[in-house]
This record gives structure tokens, C-alpha cells and sequence, in this order.
């Protein structure tokens, strides 16, 4: 046997019995030249197998207990010092490789015990002990260049390199590595050429030469991939997503990122790990996913102080402190941005500690603590212009411009402002150009250059556009549409400041309801699940926690919550590495002429839109614009609600004993009903006169029953149809291809104490509707909804509906085994031309940036049904079961569901019957 293969199978052995079998039977290859085969062995694997630079210290450990000599030993501390760095052990690295590098000295091998320092720069970079590497290094390279060894010199450049870059300075990264390169080049070592091909490429990507980078990058992946470098692979992939997140191409981003990351953590690799997920959170907090940033940087900072990675630590608590910032949270981000510059101190970069305080300053200015602001930023731009980071330098312009844009210094703002946006756009830099031109444009606004304003806020607005165009998944674009909202409000106050209504609209339009409107318009409306394990598994939490009591409730309720958190975690990063559209098509773009044709004389559009906690509406008819301004505060509309919402708590539970007072508390709900409509209806009665009203809500007026709204005399329903929709343009869409088919019904009804007779409720529909299936009891559960909703023309759901402020994608409808969330409805494909859910509160919504709701009505849109009924709030079970009789009678006989839910309502009225009987269902159609 040669001791190359008795090498390769002492480490394919896992057991130390084994290896000493294999030692025992070869008695005579037990020897240094075996050790020095295992370390052959140990670096051929070791950046694409971690696992086998482990075993090849293992291996050597048994042979030198096997073998001893002081020579074996010096290889076993080398390979086991490669093992560490694979494993994360860096402490333990470094005495290793010292060791190994101390004993080949006393065996007077000079050239050889300079090898493991290469190594061990590694550890000492990953450690932030950049100066102690610095002077390894050199020491190391002179010994390399005196025994002409240019393969281990051009590894030494390689680590110098990595170290110095990290002190940002790129150009003397740029001249070790190409040094190194050239080395290999002659050399014709492939695998190293390709690492100091990616090291060039992270290098031009910080000094912003994005397409020397990418061709590097580029270059390096092929031969890689050619190679088999899996470690390699991994780590340019995290670099082209760096560079990509550089560039503001923020779909390339995360699928690079993503994919960076699941090769590391397959590699068992936890420095690595660590940063690709640190790498993975800072690419949600660009795109404004704050809550899944917060959750990421909460979990990674101990990670990294545990790990001793200093740099990683203080980037992480920097980016942490900017997420708190933008959520709001002044107190701890201004902590995690001190500790940040404390590290970034400690690690001897004035660059990094500079860039944070470009955070502090932006915290400052959102206290309207203006004037420290701008010293905090003058400070550190000035220790900035050295830097050889374009990108840093341009954060500091645009943020000192918008600054003295707040202090009214506008002629001074505007002149740093647009060399900000000119440098930006030189220097593909969309992000920082984007924030420049709203900046220019609030400065042209306010000194009453209109055209110019219009210009810089069109051209904001269409720089967002195009990036957000190809983010994969809805949760991406919806995120990343919030962050940039302000232009498109600043130029709808524009034009209402010209008198523009109908450019005005158009503008709300473009942001409203965006990611919503793409996913009802898109053809395939099947998300893939992220984990159907996982799924399984909340199915049976949920089906206990519907049979817990108080005290087995708690426990279940945060295993739940676990789960949930894992399951959306899983669902982004399946997304992450899905192509999303390539094109900047905008569904958005309302065909204004094809909206009013659709209105003709009889319908008008009534969207509400939000200003500084101000509703004010549009009116749009057949030929008309019109726009009423301060109709009423925020606070006056929730304060009504509240009164409204107490006076229907009295009735939740019913009985004869309130039926002596029922006109009494018909007449204290009537007040409010009142004041909502002087608020909300009677400023814009006279521009919509009798015709069908569409009402577009924002904000709390999502939770207003608008066809409940009382005049003193008659309640808005009495006089017309109403529906709402989330935007204009999904009313459109959703209305054009109005299907009126009711040929089939799916009927689930699973009853529990809160709505004890809706079984009785199903029978009652059957009757009326012939061509039905019902599921009710333990027949109505989750697989039978699954199995059953794609086939129907009509679906009701009588069961329990939960709606989650915390969590509003798992808002649910509770069925006998389990609970269908608004997750689970993106993976369906409905027909359905109706869908009724006749529980509680079924049509709460959390209201998200850009007036997107989330809840199940977003679940059932999305899905592809044509038109919801919903509540607004607890339901009286035995009014619910003759409205939902009437109801379904009146759409046999023809009626639309606008028309039907109408005419139904009437009868309640007719009979006397108190609001809170017939209004908490409305239609979304």
C-alpha cells in the first residue's frame, strides 16, 4: 500500500479503533513522510470538505500516539490548526499553528516553519488582531521570497490582502493581491488563482469599479465550480451578493446571499455561517424587512462577540442601530451605535467608526435636533474624504445636503445635494441617488420651482420602480415600497397644490395596495409552501390550542409562535433564490379612461387618502375629478369607532333582558353612525349624488361600516349599492372580470362556544343553495378545504376567524383539526366568484405602508376569488344565520353580491333591527 492511500483511508475512517487497525497493518508508512500525506490530504479538501481537513487531524493525531516524533507532531499541531480555522476555533488555531511552526524551527526547517503562519493570518484577521497579523505576514513573506517559495508568498499577499481591506485600505489590497495573482499565474496553481481572482474582486467592488468586479467574479465562480471549491464557490456567491446589494440589484442580492449561506451551513462552517447571515440581514434591513432584521441581528450579536469577530460585531450593531432608527426605536439604537464605535475603535478603523457616525447623525435629525446633526456629519465626512469607499463618502453628502435642507439652508443643500446625485449616478450608487433627487425636489417645491419638483420626484419615484420591479415574492416588493414611499406623496401634494386632481389620483394609485394588486393580477397565484413539515406541525399546535385550557394555553401559544417565525423565515428564504419578474412592467399604472368607462353614469369611486393624520377623498366618476380636503383628523375617526364599538359590546351576548331597551341603544349607536357620516359622507354627498358608491378606505376607515352611515333618517345602504376594495385598480381589475357563476357551493361550517349554532346555519344554505357540499363538525377540516375550495363557485366558511394584529399573515379561519392562515391561501388556486366568511371579524385587516391590507381578505384576493363578504366585528349567531338565508336567496334570484347583501340589509332595517345585527358584513367586490 502507498502511503497516499493509506492516508486517504485513515481519514475516510471514523472510528480512532479503525485507524489504529489501518496504523497496526502498516506498520513500516507510519512515519513522518504519512503525516506529511495527511496533510497533502488536509489542504486539498479543507476549502471544499471542511469535514475532511477534521478527520485529517484526527488522523494524524492517532499516528502521532501511533508513531511519535517530534516531526509528526509538528504536522499533527499544523493540520489540527487548519481544522480549528475550519471548525471556528480561531484561539485554538493560532496555538496550534504556532506550535507547529515553533517545532519545525527546532528542527532548523526555517522555509517550512514559515508555512502555518499562512494559515493562522486567517485566524488573526477573523480575530480583528490586524496589526499582529500585519507583522506575521511580512515576517513570514520574507522567509517565502528568501527560499523563492512563490506559491507560499503569494498565500501570505493573499491574507495581507484580506487584512489591510478591512482597514479600508483597498488599494493596498489591490497590490498585494495582484502580486499574488501574477504568482499563481506563473505558477499555474488554478485553485489559488481563482482565490486571488475573487480577492481582486472584492477589492474592485469596495473601490466601486463594479465591472472589473464582476468580470473577476465572474472568472473565479467558473473555475470554482470547474474545481470543485465549495468553500470557494460559497464565498464568491456572498460577494456577488455583496456587490449586487452595492449596486442596488436587490433580487440578485438575495439569491446570492441565500445561496452563500445554505452552502456554508451544509459545510458546517459557523464563521461563515455567521457572516452570511449577518450579510443575509443586512440585505432585509436595505429592503426595509425590519422585523425579520431585528430578529436576525438579536441572534447574531452574541454569536459574533462569542466567536471573537470583533469587525462582524460592531457592522452588525451598526446596521442594527440603523433598523431601530427607521422602527422608531431611539433609545437602544443609539446604544447598539455607541458600542459600535467603541469596536470599531477598539479595531483601530476610523473609516467604519466614521460611517456609523453617519447613523448618529441621522438619529439626531430624526429628534429635529438639526444643528447636531449636521456637526456630527461634517465631522465625519471630513474623516470620510479619505477613504477610498465612494459609497461612504456619498451617504455623508446626501445626509449633510438633506440636513441643511432642514435647517433652511437651501442654496447651500441643494448644491451639495446635487453633486451627491451626480457622483451617485456615476458611480451606480441608485439608492444614494434616489434619497438625492426627493431631497432636490422638497428644495425646488419649497423655493416654488414646480417643473423641476415634478422632474426630481418622477424620476425618484421611477428609480424605486425599477428596483423594486424584480424582487422575488410579495413580502420583498411590499417592504421595499414603504421605504420609498415619500416621493410619491410629495408629488401627490404636488399636484393638489396645482390643482392637478386627476395626476394627483393617478399618483396615489401607483403606491396603493402595489404588492396586492400584482398578486390578484398575476396569472399564477400559487406560492410554494416553505416547509410542509413545519406547516404540519402548527396544524397540530393550532388543533390543541382550540381544546387548551388557560394553563396548557401559554405553553402551546409560544411553541406556536416558534413555529410560525420558522415558517416564515423558511418561506423568505425559499423566495430569496426565485426570479422575480425581469422586466419593469407596473400594474400599478391605472388606465384612468378604462376606470371610467367602467364607472358610466351609475358608479363612483370614493378613495380615502391620509396626510399628517388628515383624511381627505377623492371622487371619481364617469367625467368628473374632484378632491375634498380635511374631512376629518385620525383621531376623531378612532375616537367615534371606539364610542360606536362600545355601544355594540351591550348586544354581544344577546337576550331578552335588553329587549325593553332596544330602541334606547339603537338610538346611542345611531349617534355615532351620525357623526361618522357628517365626517365621511355629507362633505362628499353632493359629488356622488345617488349613484353606487366603490369606497376606497386608508388607515381606521378600513374598520368604518360605511353602509351603516346614518343621516338622521335612513342609513347610507338604504340609498345605494356599496362595496369597498383595497385600491381603484384592483376594484377594476376585480369588477372586469366579474364572474357570475353560482352553479356550485362548498358549505364548511365547525361551530365552537362562541359560535354555537352555525351547523344550523349550513342546513339553511344547503336549502337555498341546491348544488352545495357541506363539511360541518369534524367532517369540516383542513384537508377538506384544501381538497375541495378549487372546485367551487361559492364558498362559505362558517367557523371561527382570528384576526392577528402581532401576525396578520397568520390570521386564521379555525377548523375542526386545525386552522387555515392567510399563508396557506397564497398556495391555493380559487375559481370561487364568492367567497363568504360569516365568523368574526373576518374583515380586520392590519393596515401596512401603502395602504396594503393584511389579513384574510389579502389571503382570499390573492387566492383568486372575485368578490368577499366579511365582518367587522363579533357576529350575532342566529342574526347571522337568517342574513346569510336572505342573502344567498337574493343571488339566486340573479342579483350581483353588492346588490344582494343590499337588499338583504334593507329587510333588517325595515324590521327595526339594531346595526350591530345586519353591519358588520360589507363586500369587497
Amino acid at each position: 500500500m502507498k502511503r497516499k492511500t493509506l492516508a486517504a483511508g485513515l481519514v475516510a475512517e471514523k472510528r480512532e479503533g479503525g485507524r489504529k487497525k489501518l496504523l497496526a497493518e502498516n506498520p513500516r508508512l507510519a512515519d513522518e513522510r504519512l503525516a506529511r500525506a495527511l496533510k497533502d490530504e488536509c489542504y486539498r479538501v479543507w476549502t471544499s470538505a471542511p469535514a475532511g481537513a477534521r478527520a485529517a487531524a484526527a488522523a494524524l493525531k492517532t499516528l502521532s500516539i501511533f508513531s511519535p516524533s517530534e516531526s509528526t507532531t509538528a504536522i499533527r499541531f499544523w493540520v489540527e490548526g487548519i481544522a480549528d480555522i475550519t471548525g471556528g476555533k480561531l484561539e485554538s488555531a493560532i496555538r496550534n499553528l504556532d506550535s507547529a511552526s515553533n517545532a519545525l524551527k527546532r528542527l532548523a526547517l526555517e522555509h517550512e516553519s514559515a508555512q502555518p503562519q499562512v494559515a493562522k493570518l486567517i485566524a488573526l484577521a477573523m480575530l480583528g488582531r490586524y496589526e499582529e497579523a500585519r507583522t506575521t505576514g511580512r515576517r513570514a513573506l520574507k522567509i517565502f521570497e528568501k527560499f523563492d517559495d512563490q506559491l507560499a508568498a503569494g498565500k501570505i499577499e493573499m491574507n495581507l490582502s484580506n487584512i489591510v481591506s478591512r482597514r479600508d485600505e483597498y488599494r493596498r489590497a489591490e497590490e498585494y493581491c495582484l502580486s499574488a495573482y501574477k504568482r499563481f499565474e506563473q505558477l499555474g496553481e488554478t485553485a489559488w488563482q481563482t482565490m486571488a481572482e475573487n480577492g481582486l474582486a472584492n477589492t474592485y467592488a469596495e473601490l466601486n469599479d463594479f465591472k472589473r468586479a464582476e468580470e473577476f467574479y465572474e472568472r473565479a465562480l467558473e473555475r470554482a465550480r470547474s474545481a470543485g471549491m465549495h468553500v470557494t464557490v460559497a464565498e464568491i456567491e456572498a460577494s456577488m451578493g455583496t456587490l449586487a446589494l452595492f449596486r442596488g440589484r436587490y433580487a440578485d442580492a438575495l439569491r446570492s446571499l441565500e445561496l452563500s449561506r445554505q452552502k456554508y451551513e451544509k459545510l458546517g462552517m459557523p464563521h461563515q455561517t455567521a457572516i452570511a447571515e449577518l450579510e443575509i440581514a443586512d440585505i432585509y434591513a436595505e429592503l426595509n424587512l425590519n422585523a425579520e432584521a431585528v430578529e436576525l441581528y438579536r441572534r447574531l450579536i452574541p454569536t459574533l462577540h462569542r466567536l471573537k469577530m470583533r469587525a462582524e460585531e460592531a457592522r452588525a450593531r451598526t446596521n442594527f442601530g440603523r433598523v431601530l432608527l427607521t422602527v422608531g426605536d431611539l433609545r437602544p439604537a443609539r446604544t447598539e451605535l455607541k458600542l459600535a464605535v467603541t469596536l470599531f475603535h477598539a479595531e483601530k478603523n476610523p473609516i467604519a467608526a466614521a460611517a456609523v457616525n453617519i447613523r448618529r447623525a441621522l438619529l439626531e435629525a430624526e429628534r429635529n435636533k438639526n444643528s447636531e446633526a449636521l456637526a456630527i456629519v461634517e465631522s465625519a465626512a471630513a474623516t470620510l474624504e479619505s477613504t477610498e469607499n465612494v459609497r461612504l463618502r456619498l451617504s455623508a453628502m446626501w445626509l449633510r445636503g438633506d440636513i441643511l435642507a432642514r435647517l433652511k439652508r437651501y442654496d447651500e443643500a441643494e448644491k451639495v445635494l446635487e453633486r451627491a446625485f451626480r457622483d451617485a449616478e456615476s458611480s451606480e450608487q441608485p439608492a444614494v441617488a434616489q434619497s438625492a433627487m426627493n431631497s432636490l425636489g422638497v428644495i425646488a417645491r419649497l423655493k416654488g420651482n414646480v417643473k423641476s419638483a415634478e422632474h426630481y420626484f418622477e424620476a425618484a419615484i421611477n428609480s424605486a420602480e425599477a428596483a423594486r420591479a424584480p424582487l422575488p415574492g410579495e413580502e420583498f416588493r411590499m417592504a421595499f415600497l414603504a421605504k420609498t414611499l415619500e416621493p410619491y406623496e410629495n408629488l401627490v401634494q404636488l399636484h393638489l397644490e396645482q390643482n392637478k386632481i386627476e395626476q394627483a389620483f393617478v399618483c396615489v394609485e401607483r403606491s396603493r395596495s402595489r404588492a396586492l394588486l400584482e398578486g390578484v393580477a398575476a396569472k399564477d397565484r400559487r406560492t410554494p409552501p416553505a416547509e410542509t413539515r413545519i406547516r404540519e406541525e402548527l396544524n397540530w399546535f393550532y388543533s390543541r390550542l382550540d381544546r387548551a385550557d388557560v394553563e396548557e394555553a401559554a405553553g402551546l401559544q409560544k411553541e406556536v409562535r416558534k413555529r410560525e417565525k420558522l415558517f416564515a423565515s423558511l418561506l423568505l428564504r425559499t423566495q430569496s433564490t426565485q426570479k422575480g419578474e425581469a422586466s419593469t412592467k407596473k400594474h400599478g399604472e391605472l388606465d384612468i379612461a378604462r376606470l371610467q368607462r367602467r364607472l358610466g353614469g351609475e358608479t363612483a369611486i370614493v378613495e380615502f387618502v391620509s396626510y399628517r393624520g388628515v383624511y381627505s377623498a377623492f371622487v371619481v366618476t364617469r367625467d368628473k375629478f374632484e378632491y375634498i380636503g380635511d374631512l376629518a383628523t385620525e383621531t376623531e375617526i378612532i375616537s367615534l369607532l371606539e364610542g360606536l364599538h362600545f355601544q355594540f359590546g351591550s348586544l354581544r351576548f344577546g337576550g331578552d333582558p335588553l329587549r325593553p331597551f332596544a330602541a334606547q341603544l339603537k338610538s346611542r349607536s345611531d349617534i355615532y353612525l351620525e357623526k361618522l357620516h357628517a365626517k365621511l359622507f355629507q362633505p362628499i354627498e353632493k359629488f356622488v349624488n345617488s349613484r353606487k358608491l366603490v369606497i376606497v378606505p386608508s388607515g381606521a376607515l378600513n374598520y368604518v361600516p360605511f353602509h351603516a352611515l346614518f343621516d338622521g333618517e335612513n342609513y347610507l345602504v338604504e340609498s345605494r349599492e356599496i362595496v369597498c376594495a383595497p385600491s381603484s385598480a384592483i376594484w377594476l381589475l376585480l369588477d372586469s372580470r366579474r364572474r357570475g357563476d353560482s352553479s356550485n357551493a362548498l358549505l364548511m361550517a365547525f361551530a365552537d362556544e362562541k359560535i354555537p349554532l352555525v351547523d344550523r346555519e349550513i342546513k339553511l344554505l344547503a336549502n337555498t343553495l341546491r348544488n352545495s357540499i357541506s363539511f360541518t363538525g369534524k367532517r369540516a377540516t383542513f384537508s377538506a378545504f384544501e381538497k375541495n375550495a378549487g372546485d367551487f363557485d361559492i364558498i362559505h366558511l362558517a367557523c371561527h376567524g382570528q384576526f392577528r394584529p402581532d401576525n396578520p399573515m397568520f390570521s386564521s379561519l379555525h377548523l375542526a383539526d386545525g386552522w387555515v392562515t392567510v399563508r396557506d391561501l397564497y398556495s391555493r388556486k380559487l375559481k370561487a366568484s364568492l367567497v363568504t366568511l360569516s365568523a368574526c371579524e373576518t374583515g380586520l385587516s392590519r393596515i401596512f405602508a401603502g395602504e396594503e391590507i393584511l389579513g384574510l381578505a389579502r389571503g382570499f384576493l390573492s387566492a383568486g376569488a372575485g368578490a368577499l363578504i366579511l365582518s367587522l366585528w363579533t357576529v350575532n349567531d342566529e342574526a347571522t344565520a337568517r342574513l346569510m338565508s336572505d342573502l344567498y336567496t337574493n343571488l339566486q334570484r340573479g342579483l350581483s353580491v353588492s346588490a344582494s347583501l343590499r337588499v338583504t340589509q334593507e329587510s333588517f332595517i325595515d324590521r327595526g333591527e339594531h346595526p350591530y345585527f345586519w353591519s358588520p358584513f360589507f363586500a369587497i367586490a
